[in-house]
């Protein structure tokens, strides 16, 4: 039986002129009309119930609609909408998996898809099976206990924004723009976010059922204006002060979220320091050597997430992704699990979780699993990695030690409801110090150095290596007080970095969030995860090039 949806929705997009005649529209007006949870429930019943016919072990689906909304700032800019479908469904036989996704919204169209994931896995397990070098397959009683699960769960909006019309985003991007201008007074600044200021809103309904028994539906939301900016001259981009906006992220919500009362303090704070550092000279760095670096929030959070969140993984620590994204440094498991010898600075802890109003929160992760709070580094010492029911078995040893169960932390994401689930998609929390130290505390005792603020660092958290290039901001410090502007690049191993050279971490005051994307799998598919993390001071970091200005 043929349901709402064309029989082939894989992706519809279109751009919208926002004219006299499309400006009163919203964004539903340009959409199709969406199946209701429901039906999309229904689908995944027929789903498990073909898989477990067809003599699946185990299997479950993931099937979701979701519906985007972006307005450019530009006067009268553009908007652009789009509609994403599709379906995948993981059987297990025998110790392999197979997957197949589909976006064809019908019954039979479901029910062939199930019976092909089941087929799949039973040929695959044949071939494994036959392989001379063979190992023991995996059993899924290796996999973390899940307990069946049944409900339904919707991110708390006050406003929906695919029923403002489309003419009010501008509106409210020009009063922000307004607000901040008139706050500002005659102090001169730019955005410059790509499109200047923009707003934008994803939402996804995605129904997860398993052979198991569960079924369970989430409605997510998540959005707000893509806030920007920087002081300065625009003919040379070593002038370009980037506005420091305290903890504006995108987060779970609706419309209500460009409205909120803080977002203008928040902006006028970023620009009153832009336009201080903007008044300091310009000008070239050559002595090569080691120093004192302060690296602020968001470069934190960027070489965290890129290197030792990554190395976190269970999927990396137990092999899995090692014909993908890569490995881990953090291995053995049994080794490294509450080791005797820190294998970080006790500055460094840090927690993960999915919890509101985070962009990744959620009820239910992609196994179904209600996700928990956990820590994974407690001064120094790792504690514990990002689990799946699959990888839980990472941390078997150490909680039968502790007198725990082996338990997922609810860490599976499928990115699109059509991907393979992989581990990820948390929200890290590096843990600042409960001291006063703020910027102006980590740079007092520096005789002579840096300050790094919203530089990206390259890192590989296979081998432990980190890059920091030209910063964005890059502050020479002389007696604890910035001097000049200017450019550098600086080397370290992150590892060593954050074991040896670590001298302080920054209070709240200093925490700023990243969003991270990862590549996993095969084919390669990005899973996000948010990373906040405060300022932190580390010592003997080599510099080992200035640029000319």
């Amino acid at each position: 039986m043929s349901l709402a949806l064309p029989r082939r929705v894989a992706a519809t997009s279109r751009r919208i002129p926002i004219n006299r005649t499309t400006r009163h529209s919203t964004a539903n007006a340009w959409l199709p009309t969406g199946l209701p949870a429901d039906e999309l429930r229904a689908l995944a019943l027929v789903a498990m119930d073909t898989a477990k016919h067809a003599g699946a072990d185990f299997a479950d689906v993931r099937i979701g609609i979701k519906r985007s909304v972006y307005v450019e700032h530009n006067p009268h800019g553009d908007a652009w909408v789009s509609l994403t479908v599709g379906y995948g469904v993981r059987a297990w036989i025998d110790g392999t998996w197979s997957f197949q996704h589909g976006n064809v919204f019908t019954r039979d169209a479901v029910a062939a898809t199930a019976r092909s994931a089941v087929t799949g896995a039973r040929t695959y397990a044949a071939v494994n099976k036959s392989l001379p070098n063979a190992t023991a397959l995996l059993s899924s009683a290796d996999w973390a206990p899940t307990p069946v699960v049944t409900g339904e769960w919707r991110v708390p909006v006050e406003i929906d924004p695919f029923t403002v019309p489309l003419d009010d985003y501008h509106r409210a991007l020009e009063v922000l723009r307004d607000l901040i201008i008139l706050e500002g007074g005659n102090r001169t600044f730019r955005l410059t976010k790509v499109g200047e200021q923009n707003l934008g809103w994803n939402t996804e309904c995605r129904v997860f059922a398993s052979t198991a028994g569960s079924l369970v539906t989430q409605h997510t939301i998540d959005g707000g204006p893509e806030v920007g900016g920087a002081v300065g001259s625009w003919e040379s981009p070593l002038e370009v002060i980037p506005v420091d906006l305290p903890e504006v992220p995108p987060r779970r919500g609706g419309f209500e979220v460009v409205l909120a009362p803080d977002l203008v303090p928040h902006l006028m704070t970023g620009i009153d320091d832009a336009l201080m550092l903007s008044e300091l000279p310009l000008r070239a760095f050559g002595d090569v050597g080691r120093y004192p670096i302060v690296l602020d929030g968001a470069t934190m959070a960027n070489l965290i997430g890129n290197t030792v969140d990554a190395a976190l993984d269970g999927d990396r620590v137990l092999g899995i992704e090692a014909d993908a994204a890569g490995t881990s440094f953090l291995t053995p498991a049994t080794e490294v699990l509450g080791a005797t010898k820190p294998q970080f600075s006790p500055l460094l802890s840090m927690t993960a979780d999915r919890a509101m109003p985070s962009t990744v929160a959620v009820q239910w992760d992609d196994d179904g699993v209600v996700p928990e709070p956990y820590a994974l580094i407690e001064q120094g010492r790792v504690v514990g990695f990002h689990t799946t029911r699959e990888t839980a078995a990472v941390m078997a040893e150490w909680n039968a030690r502790r007198g725990l169960p082996v338990r997922s932390h609810g860490c599976s994401v499928a990115p699109t409801a059509a991907s393979v689930p992989v581990g990820g998609g948390t929200h890290v929390h590096v843990a600042p110090t409960t001291a006063r130290a703020g910027r102006t505390e980590l740079m007092r005792e520096i005789k002579r150095g840096f300050l790094v603020r919203q530089a990206y660092t390259k890192a590989d958290p296979s081998l432990t290596g980190g890059f920091a290039g030209d910063g964005d901001v890059v502050l020479e410090i002389q007696n604890g007080v910035p001097v000049a502007r200017t450019t550098l690049t600086a080397q370290f191993v992150t590892k060593t970095l954050l074991a040896k050279q670590l001298v302080a971490v920054g209070d709240a005051s200093t925490v700023r969030s990243a969003t991270v994307g990862v590549a996993k799998g095969i084919p390669w598919e990005t899973v996000t995860q948010v990373i906040s993390a405060p300022a932190m001071l580390c010592k003997d970091v080599d510099v080992v090039k200035g640029r000319g200005t």
